[in-house]
């Protein structure tokens, strides 16, 4: 109780500390004239009374500070008083608080970007009801081959398979079979529920057809991921089953743009597909779906499959009874008292159930060869099992696919944050040097050195706090201009970015720890002074003091080395990033990529099929053709550099497609493809208007494949079997890139797409002009929209767009890591001016005497240079090792050079070198026109 008594009458004092101090102030006072009163009654005199009275009663302040204590919170009172006393020492040097403001925003600020991209990408919860009971389910099988071969699974699983070094491979797609079993034998999860991979679907509405990306969903996913709507319903069991009304749901975001947030959108008939669908409902605005990253514009129930899908109309119906087609992926809420390992265990019985079927057809089959589309066939001896991972944080696609480059990032612009600690760090010892006089003072009246150390480091946390919110503030902008150069890759990436609890907690650490970080040292290294020699010197002495002062010179100038080191590893890293950058730009692709035009469509969605799809694109072929300053034009099924890739069986008498280890890449494409392209003719002809449907059919083959299946002979002639049929060998073409230009070139076949009207699906158009392709757009929009409004426009944009999204992140890195370099060079550099200009005061006199006594300038000029060249050159030895070991780190993303390059090491040191020179030659230039009458009198 009289603790509780006395912690109540602590917190009253912090809040009425006036008022307390007025009645102690008066209690002390009625205690004095008590006192007095008794000395007068013993016969003292007036005066006397009241001095012995006085003395009897003791030193009132020193009682007052006792009585404090006894009543409040010390600490907290010492708190706010070095909090004033801060307050007041940065308004009293403005230039010294804006430049270590300055410092640490720039510092604080990309860090804290960096990290709000880490958070959104990699740390963020999905917005759904309880995230951490999800549970994405996958199969994991130890040997691909036995499983299906390589080039199926990449064609059948949409890139839901991962593989590492030892061949053991995961997938997360599974047959619909396969989730009706589980969800029929389910004992562990309160829901589990399928989706397919987004689909772009035909959008239509009041006579404009757009597309959008939809996710086909069954009919507890929105249920089981406890996910509402903000008007209409949800898709329910009974919207996903075969027979019922397509129905779908829309987004916040598709909401807002497509509709403009009217209410009247839910119940409206739109056409996706040239199929009618109810809208029903739209989600939350923070729902975007299972991707970070990636918003979902509408969800449609996954028994429309066959319906948005025309192209597998008849195959498309048996995906929801066949075994062996896997194309779904499942995911379930995990029941609280199930534990993980009981759940893999009682699903796996159901799992290997669902595959005895696909299993017992497969060894019945006269041929174990599967189409592309096809999941696992079996007969496997060693069959997969299923496994259980978390999904609270979605699905991890982005994360994979960045979670390296952002925390390079993050390591890059840590070192930044050092870099500006060390130079803030040496702004805040010359600071207190200046102010030694006033530390030698109050430690000389009694001030402990922890007392002085905790006010030293309060003013630094106050100016790493200030630099912090500025940081915060540029870490907003930033972060956007992030996002936006990351979604200039091939997929574009969407993220809501705003100050969180995370991102405000790492903020306000990163800040306090960097304050303790420069401010420590410092504050030690001040306190650390003889009393009598700081007195002396501060008062004019000539010398005293002066060790101390060689001691902080010296500590200063380990920070410069440090500063030099880390800024030359990150100039090294930036060297190798724009090098990088530079050699993927001057590779021969192997056609010319300028002043080509590309975009794609599917009329495949609209019921184009057969002849009538063929007729299309042909007819569009010759109106594209037509239009003023379209030099050519042709057609493929996928473009070059970022457009796709398809692998595919060939077979030539006397070879098998084992010869060629990569497998073969096919492309279809249309008349003109190599001329448009820029792809030379090295024998035979290319594929022309002759070759039509009913024609032979033929093929086009580069030479890499020439090589490799017939080496010095000529191919032309040659008969081939592919896709289940003969072609011949028509032509020979040079080798030209195909999907990245990272990748050697591939053994790659050309067929005609009109030759496979059955196949035939979306297609792109290359389109070569006279002058700008961009010009040429509005009139290509038109000629499509004459043929057919319904016809929507996909990835428009020109080949040199499409080779720069695909190597985005070389882009990201090479102009990130380039400004960051940038940016801890020119901190080195002023680290390093200010340090020799305080040692070029310090030597003043020194210089002076030199002066007198017939040094000239060039020689003071060359005393200070070497002081300079040795601190930089002492960095750049520490720098070149500790660069030589980090450059390893980003070796899988360097290209045509190591991480040892000798250019790079060289040309970033000599820079380094050349800068830090300059920056150290105007201080040796303010040394050298000393006038050696004010040099002497100076101390």
């Amino acid at each position: 109780m009289g603790s509780l008594l006395r912690v109540w009458r602590r917190l009253l004092f912090l809040f009425r500390r006036n008022q307390m101090d007025q009645d102690l102030a008066e209690e002390m006072q009625f205690h004095l004239e008590m006192k007095g009163r008794e000395k007068r009654q013993a016969g003292m005199g007036k005066k006397e009374a009241q001095g012995s009275a006085r003395r009897e009663f003791g030193n009132a302040l020193s009682l007052k500070e006792v009585s404090r204590e006894v009543w409040g919170f010390c600490s907290i009172d010492f708190f706010l008083q070095d909090i004033r006393f801060g307050l007041h020492m940065l308004r009293k040097n403005p230039g010294f608080t804006a430049a270590v403001v300055l410092s640490l925003a720039l510092g604080i600020g990309a860090n804290t970007s960096i990290f709000s991209l880490i958070d959104a990408l990699m740390l963020k919860m999905l917005p759904v009801r309880d995230p951490e009971e999800l549970r994405l389910l996958s199969w994991v099988a130890q040997s691909l081959p036995g499983i299906m071969p390589a080039s199926g699974i990449i064609h059948a699983l949409s890139g839901n398979l991962d593989q590492d070094r030892t061949g053991r491979s995961t997938c997360t797609s599974f047959s619909y079979p396969t989730f009706e079993q589980i969800q029929t034998r389910n004992e562990v999860f309160s829901k589990v529920f399928a989706f397919a991979d987004p689909s772009r679907v035909n959008f239509k509405m009041n006579g404009q057809a757009q597309l959008a990306d939809a996710d086909l969903v069954s009919g507890d996913y929105f249920s089981g991921l406890g996910v509402g709507t903000v008007a209409g319903r949800t898709i329910t069991e009974a919207d996903d089953s075969a027979g019922a009304a397509p129905v779908a749901m829309i987004s916040y975001g598709y909401w807002e743009r497509r509709f403009g947030g009217e209410p009247s959108a839910v119940g409206r008939v739109v056409t996706i597909n040239n199929i009618p669908f109810t809208i029903i409902g739209v989600t939350p605005p923070e729902f975007f779906g299972l991707q970070a990253g990636r918003s979902i514009d509408l969800w449609l129930p996954l028994h429309t499959q066959p319906l948005v899908e025309p192209r597998w109309t008849e195959e498309g119906r048996s995906k929801f009874i066949r075994g062996d087609d896997w194309w779904v992926q499942i995911m379930g809420r995990l029941k609280p008292d199930v534990s993980e390992q009981q759940a893999r265990a009682a699903l796996e019985v159901a799992f290997q159930q669902s595959m005895a079927a696909p299993q017992e057809a497969a060894r019945s089959a006269a041929s174990l060869k599967q189409s592309p589309e096809h999941g696992p066939p079996a007969g496997s001896q060693d069959l997969p099992h299923l496994e259980l991972a978390s999904a609270s944080k979605g699905l991890n696609d982005l994360r994979q696919e960045f979670s390296k480059p952002l925390f390079i990032l993050m390591g890059v612009v840590g070192l930044v944050l050092l870099i500006a600690c060390a130079n803030v760090a040496n702004l805040f010892l010359s600071r207190t040097t200046a102010r030694q006089r006033e530390i030698a003072v109050r430690l000389a009246i009694g001030a402990g050195r922890r007392r002085i150390i905790r006010q030293l480091l309060t003013e630094s946390v106050m100016l790493a706090s200030l630099g912090g919110a500025s940081g915060l503030l540029l870490a907003y902008w930033a972060t956007n201009v992030l996002i936006a150069f990351m979604s200039s890759g091939r997929n574009p990436i969407t993220l809501s970015v705003r100050p969180n609890l995370n991102v405000l907690a790492f903020t306000t650490v990163i800040s306090v720890v960097t304050g303790i970080l420069f401010g420590l040292a410092p504050a030690y290294r001040t306190t650390q002074v003889d009393l009598t020699g700081a007195l002396k010197e501060a008062a004019g002495g000539s010398s005293s003091g002066t060790h101390h002062s060689r001691r902080k010179l010296g500590f200063a100038k380990a920070l410069v080395v440090s500063q030099v080191a880390m800024a030359l590893l990150l100039l090294v890293g930036a060297g190798l990033f724009v090098r990088t950058l530079q050699n993927l730009r001057n590779l021969n692709l192997g056609f010319d990529w300028r002043n080509i035009l590309l975009f794609g469509i599917d009329p495949t969605q609209n019921g184009y099929e057969g002849a009538r799809l063929v007729n299309l694109y042909q007819e569009l072929q010759r109106r594209i053709d037509a239009l003023p300053g379209v030099n050519s034009v042709s057609v493929s099924q996928n473009t070059l550099i970022g457009g796709g890739e398809s692998i595919g069986d060939l077979a030539i008498p006397g070879y098998t497609t084992k010869d060629v280890s990569d497998g073969v890449h096919v492309n279809r494409v249309g008349p003109r493809f190599f001329e448009t392209l820029g792809i030379p003719l090295v024998m035979g002809r290319a594929i022309g208007p002759v070759d039509t449907s009913g024609a032979p059919k033929v093929a086009v083959i580069n030479e890499m494949l020439a090589r490799q299946y017939f080496g010095s002979s000529n191919p032309v002639g040659r008969q081939a079997s592919w896709s289940g049929g003969d072609i011949q060998i028509v032509g020979v073409v040079a080798n030209a890139k195909y999907a990245d230009v990272r990748k050697e070139v591939p053994p790659t076949v050309y067929v005609a797409y009109v030759q496979y009207p059955e196949r035939l699906r979306e297609m792109h158009f290359e389109v070569r002009t006279a002058g700008d392709p961009v010009a040429i757009i509005p009139a290509m929009r038109r000629a499509v929209q004459d043929l057919d409004n319904n016809l929507p426009l996909f990835d428009v944009n020109t080949q040199v767009e499409q080779i720069d999204q695909t190597i985005f992140q070389e882009r990201l890195f090479a102009k990130l890591s380039s400004f960051f370099g940038l940016l801890a060079l020119t901190l080195t550099c002023v680290g390093l001016y200010g340090i020799m200009t305080y040692a070029v005061t310090r030597r003043t006199n020194e210089i002076g005497i030199r002066v007198a006594l017939g040094a000239d300038r060039r020689t003071i000029m060359g005393m200070v240079m070497r002081d300079v060249l040795a601190l930089v050159a002492i960095g750049i030895i520490i720098g070149i090792p500790a660069a030589l070991a980090s450059a390893r780190l980003i070796s899988h993303m360097l290209f045509g050079l190591t991480p040892t390059d000798p250019l790079t090491i060289v040309v970033t040191s000599l820079v380094m070198a050349a800068v830090a020179a300059l920056a150290g030659y105007l201080p040796a230039r303010r040394a050298s026109h000393v006038d050696p009458m004010v040099a002497l009198r100076y101390e």
